[in-house]
């Protein structure tokens, strides 16, 4: 008896003491769920900010900016001078010394503007962005080597003496040039040359408190200086200025079609409500020069009723980084995937097409825009498109903000650039400040003088 109690003894010491079996999918699942997931349904939730971060809350949000980076960034080689270890280090310091929540986002926001991508970006806390809601009644652009009023939209009669054509030159007594050098470029994330001037004139330059006034001073094409206060009016973003879709039957039987955005799944369903008028014109136009992006996919849901053929959606590249290649060799391994599109809609439209752009058509736009070139379904009128596509991965920073880092590089199916250049249209058409103050749109009007040519 004594010799089977043993027996069991050792038997049950032996199986405690076994070693288990190496788990693959337990081992993939544990370090998945290490990474961190970012709830945006939490961001759009305001709360307070904290005003009072440490030392080592803003150096952790720093690293944490700097690691996202230097392991997805997907454009590197488009910077290749900027040492970005160096850089970090160099701003240690920085966001140390920064006294303020807000004071410590701008210093984030100007670190990553040495990235020089679109895509790539600091976002301030949702409380801040909702302070700053606040835009003047006026859209202003760059057009001939100068800022000009493009459109004033305000109900102020005292305002409303500010024309189209217009150009502004000072900032609250300060030469316009000069308050864009100090107050807007150093916290700008921009790919191109286009890119970084459309934002600052569009986007950047009039935001601030709704309700705040503003003085600026103007030039009127005879050369007579008007100095002007305007009132900040609150908006929720750019794009509710603009309607999703806009259509109509021009002169000549022209279909012209407007779309602002690509990230609403209606753009389809309207595409398709519309499709019957647009299929009895002679020609479409597609003007994307407003357009910001998007889901990519909505975009070829329009180029798929263009053709009958099977199309290439472009090329993508990602970085593929192997810690143990620091060992071996090999640290990164990239991976070129591309995608196609098989129309399967029984909706065709074979007749002459023509795209806009300008500066401010990105991301998916310009995905729609390289997809249509390589098609070789028309011609593209109007300015190089802001050369920046991409899928950002996102971050929460100390403080309730968000880091973006771009992790995806696209390019035309046969291998040609567009981030960090822009798509060049086949006709360039620049606006004029004289169009614009005769209220004309030369881009638009080249695009009808070109499809005329077509007859």
């Amino acid at each position: 008896m004594k010799k089977f109690f043993l027996f069991l003894a050792t038997a049950f010491v032996l199986n405690a003491t076994a070693q288990k079996k190496f788990d693959s999918a337990a081992y993939v699942n544990f370090n998945e769920n290490r990474w961190e997931k970012v709830d945006f349904s939490a961001f759009t939730k305001e709360k307070p900010v904290n005003e009072h971060l440490t030392s080592e809350e803003k150096i952790a949000g720093l690293g944490k900016c700097w690691a996202e980076a230097k392991y997805n960034f997907a454009n590197f080689d488009l910077v290749p001078d900027l040492n970005w270890d160096s850089l970090y280090t160099a701003y240690i310091p920085r966001v140390a010394a920064a006294t303020t929540t807000y004071d410590y986002y701008k210093v984030l926001q100007n670190f990553y503007r040495h990235l020089r991508d679109g895509h790539t970006s600091v976002t301030l806390p949702l409380a801040y962005m909702k302070k700053l809601n606040g835009i003047l009644p006026l859209e202003i652009r760059w057009i001939g080597n100068k800022a000009v009023v493009v459109q004033n939209s305000s109900d102020k009669k005292e305002e409303q003496r500010i024309k189209p054509g217009m150009e502004p030159i000072a900032w609250n007594g300060t030469p316009l040039s000069a308050y864009i050098q100090d107050s807007v470029s150093p916290y700008l994330h921009f790919s191109t040359p286009q890119d970084s001037i459309n934002r600052i004139y569009r986007y950047e330059l009039t935001p601030g408190s709704a309700g705040s006034t503003v003085s600026l001073a103007f030039k009127t094409a005879e050369g007579k200086i008007i100095t002007q206060n305007f009132t900040r009016k609150p908006v929720e973003k750019f794009w509710d200025r603009l309607p999703l879709f806009n259509f109509q039957i021009l002169n000549g039987n022209i279909a012209y079609l407007q779309v602002n955005a690509f990230n609403d799944a209606r753009i389809v369903k309207v595409f398709d409500s519309l499709f019957a008028s647009i299929a009895q014109a002679n020609a479409l136009i597609i003007d994307v020069r407003n357009n910001g992006g998007g889901n990519g996919s909505n975009g070829f849901e329009i180029l798929g009723c263009l053709t009958s053929d099977v199309f290439y959606t472009g090329k993508t590249a990602l970085r593929q980084y192997r810690p143990v290649g620091r060992s071996w060799g090999g640290i990164e391994k990239g991976s070129i995937g591309e995608d196609n599109w098989r129309p399967y809609k029984n909706k065709l439209f074979s007749k002459p097409v023509v795209i806009l752009t300008s500066a401010a058509t990105y991301s998916a736009a310009e995905d729609f825009t390289a997809t249509f070139k390589s098609m070789k379904r028309g011609v593209v009128i109007g300015e190089p498109t802001g050369g920046s596509t991409g899928q950002p991965v996102f971050v929460n920073l100390p403080g309730g903000g968000l880091a973006a880092v771009c992790a995806k590089r696209d390019f035309f199916s046969d291998g040609t650039e567009f981030v960090g250049v822009g798509i060049q249209p086949d006709i360039l058409v620049r606006p004029s400040a004289k169009g614009i103050a005769e209220g004309k749109d030369e881009v638009l009007n080249a695009a009808k003088k070109y499809l005329q040519g077509q007859k």
